[in-house]
């Protein structure tokens, strides 16, 4: 079962990959989301699974260059 996009209530956000019981996926507002076993547990970005003023503290982490 693929997840329900929590910010915009889109019922299926499109599969970009998993690894192994996890699934990322991509909503058509744009949300990327992890999910386990059907259910969101993670989003990127400021969602309802974020709080707002914690969002604002937030630092964007840098990847090392390849």
């Amino acid at each position: 079962m693929i997840a329900t996009c929590p910010s915009c209530s889109w019922p299926a956000p499109a599969l970009v990959s998993s690894h192994g019981p996890i699934r990322y996926l991509r909503c058509v507002c744009g949300q990327w989301l992890v999910s386990e076993g059907g259910a969101v547990v993670a989003t990127a970005g400021i969602s309802v699974f974020s709080d707002s003023s914690s969002a604002e503290y937030s630092a964007p982490v840098t990847l090392p260059e390849h």
